[in-house]
Parts: structure tokens; C-alpha cells; sequence
């Protein structure tokens, strides 16, 4: 069977989308995963085959509108309008990406399509064919709105297929823990969380233990001067105060930026499976998948969340009890240092950790869902 998988534009959504592909290959499935030009390394760096599904640089698609109007970018990312603008660029992706995705099924026609949760090229490219459509999401995290921006952007692209709204899907997966997905999500086939990440070659010191109370400090795979950044820097001068060591997953430029001002860190994109078991303690952004993997290997977490669409998720985890989280406006330098000690020293975080990866443990594994999403075709 040939199963067609098509990504959003970040490292996340491949990583998300990874486990369930790779079962596939491994299962003799024919498979072949599609995203944004700059992120096909992502793809083969997981070990599997990418296919480019745009040529416009995703900063163009970010900036300007399908007319040739420059976008308006609000400033202020949990405002309405700002969610719409996201919703109308990911809608310019999934416009671009079916022009080529056309190209590609016309050789290699898919008998199921597997989109990401904004992934919309999926569900039209699956309309136009007939053919079954999944959307795979993580941690329930949707944000509302964006659904919105992109139906206005591929209005003509739904005109074309007689649609007036992306259509549903035959099946949605969803690899978030029942005792920490919100209420409201959606109805969804559960996945155990497998961690696939970028590699590189493993040194001593990512999987053994030092001295020191290890603690991770990360903003994401995106994390930049202008995204996270200030987080990173901030809570790396708390936990060196502390007497931790300290380890920062992180692009390049943005861990250079880093061990320039703090000499004794650890910063580079190193992977996080591997470091995460010999931490004591990770602090983040509320990325989805990051707080999985801290789980999987029983972690604390200190969770500072920047954007609303993760606010929720953030706190049913801090509620479940494995973790802390404070908003931008609680994050101030004496809770912030209250929070790290309270997780560095009172071991029920640890153990509500670890009965959440327990959770996890019994959720279905990828290859088991695999049957569910082939039966569709």
C-alpha cells in the first residue's frame, strides 16, 4: 500500500508524523513524506524519503498574500488577527504544495493520505483523489481560528473541488495522554508517543550522568534570537545560580549566542531522547512533543508558556502534577526561583511523571494504529 504523509512547515510536525510513518516502511508499506522546501533535511534525517512540495522560500509565503499584497503581521501573537494570518500563510503552503502533490500522485497515486493538523494540502489533494484522509495531531493542541484564515486563502482551490470548507476526516489520531488531553478535544484514535528526533553522533557526556543536577533548558526546534531566545538566556541564569549544569538543545546560532555569554553550558542540537534520561529537571516553552519525551523518561518540568494556543495543555499537565507552569505575567525572578526548587527537591513531581509515562505505555503503538489507518483504504 502506498501511504502519502504531508507536513506542516516545522521540525515538530515531521517528528510528530514519524513514528506512524516509519511503522509503515517497516511493515513493507510504500511511504513518502512531504514538506516545505527547507525542512526535506528534516525528513531524511529521520530516514525517510522527502519530497520538496514548494519552491517559494517559506518566508515569502509567510509575507506576502496570494494577490501580491505584503501581509499584515499583528504584533501580538495571542490576538484573533494574528491567528487568522497564521491560518491564511498555512493556507498559501497547502496551495503551493498541491500543485506539486497533483504531480506526485499522478506517478505514485496514495491509497491513504496522512496530513498534520494544519496540513490542509492533505485533505484536498485526498478529496481530489477519492481517497481516505487522516489528520494526525499531538498533545490535542488546535489551535481555533486557524481553520478559518486558511478556508479564506483556499477559496479558490475549494471552489474548484465544489467544497466550502476543508473536509473532514475519515480519522483523526492523537498522541496525547487521556489524563491530560483537554475536554473538548475532539474524539480521537489514540498513539503511543515514540521520541524521533534529529540525530547526531552520541558523545559520553548526552548519556550519563555528571556530578551536578543536570537541568534542560530549551525553546523548541525553532528557537532564534527573536523566538524564545530571551526565555533560554533567562532561565539559564537562574539554574547556573543554582549550581546546576546546565544543557540547551538548540539550533545552532541560537546555542553560539548562548555559550558566548555562559561559558559553563552545554548548548547545540543535540538530541533529546538521549539527554532527556539523565536530566533531573527540563525547562520549556510547553512544546508538545518535548513534554512527552520529559515524561517518557520520568522529568519534571518547569513549563513557560508564550503563546495561548498552549496555555491549556500546559496547565492539565501542571494539574496532572508532573510539572509547573507559569504565565508570561508569573514568571517573575522570585517564582521562577521558587518553581525550580520546588521541582529539584520534592520527588512527587517525578513520580506523577512517571505514572504519566506508565499512561502512555498503554497506548496503542504506532504499528497497531498503522492497521486502523490501512483498513480505511
Amino acid at each position: 500500500m502506498r501511504l502519502l504523509f504531508v507536513t506542516g512547515p516545522t521540525p515538530s510536525n515531521i517528528f510528530a508524523l514519524a513514528p506512524l510513518a516509519t511503522a509503515a516502511r517497516d511493515a513493507g508499506h510504500q511511504v513518502l513524506m512531504s514538506t516545505v522546501r527547507e525542512r526535506t533535511s528534516v525528513v531524511t534525517g529521520v530516514g525517510l524519503p522527502a519530497i520538496a512540495a514548494t519552491t517559494t522560500p517559506l518566508a515569502d509565503l509567510k509575507a506576502t498574500r496570494r494577490s501580491g499584497e505584503r501581509e499584515h503581521v499583528p504584533d501580538d501573537v495571542d490576538h484573533p488577527d494574528f491567528i487568522r494570518y497564521t491560518g491564511r500563510w498555512f493556507g498559501r503552503v497547502a496551495a503551493e504544495s498541491l500543485v506539486r502533490l497533483r504531480e506526485v500522485a499522478a506517478a505514485w497515486r496514495p491509497d491513504v493520505v496522512i496530513g498534520g493538523p494544519h496540513a490542509y494540502a492533505a485533505a484536498l489533494l485526498a478529496h481530489e483523489l477519492s481517497v481516505p484522509w487522516v489528520r494526525h495531531t499531538w498533545t490535542a493542541l488546535d489551535t481555533r481560528g486557524i481553520h478559518v484564515g486558511s478556508e479564506d486563502e483556499l477559496a479558490p482551490e475549494l471552489e474548484r473541488l465544489g467544497l466550502d470548507r476543508i473536509p473532514p476526516p475519515a480519522m483523526l489520531i492523537d498522541n496525547c495522554p487521556p489524563s491530560i488531553r483537554q475536554a473538548d478535544a475532539a474524539p480521537a484514535q489514540e498513539i503511543r508517543y515514540v521520541p524521533i528526533n534529529s540525530q547526531c553522533v552520541s558523545e559520553p557526556w548526552m548519556y550519563t550522568r555528571g556530578e551536578r543536577r543536570r537541568v534542560c533548558v530549551t525553546g523548541g526546534s525553532m528557537a532564534t534570537r527573536d523566538n524564545n531566545f530571551e526565555l533560554i538566556r533567562s532561565m539559564v541564569g537562574n539554574l547556573l545560580a543554582l549550581g546546576a549544569e546546565v544543557v540547551v538543545p538548540a539550533p545552532q546560532e541560537t546555542a553560539d549566542a548562548l555559550r558566548a555569554e555562559f561559558g559553563d553550558i552545554r548548548a547545540g542540537w543535540f538530541p533529546l531522547d538521549v539527554v532527556m534520561p539523565t536530566c533531573a529537571l527540563i525547562v520549556h516553552h510547553a512544546g508538545g512533543l518535548t513534554g512527552l519525551t520529559a515524561t517518557l523518561s520520568g522529568v519534571p518540568q518547569l513549563l513557560l508558556p508564550q503563546e495561548a494556543k498552549v496555555r491549556e495543555s500546559a496547565r492539565l499537565v501542571a494539574q496532572y502534577g508532573c510539572a509547573v507552569s507559569l504565565l508570561p505575567g508569573e514568571a517573575t525572578e522570585g517564582r521562577v526561583s521558587e518553581a525550580l526548587e520546588g521541582l529539584l527537591h520534592e520527588p512527587s513531581y517525578a513520580q506523577r511523571a512517571r505514572d504519566l509515562a506508565r499512561e502512555i505505555d498503554t497506548m496503542p503503538p504506532p504499528v497497531e494504529v498503522l492497521g486502523l489507518v490501512t483498513s480505511l483504504a
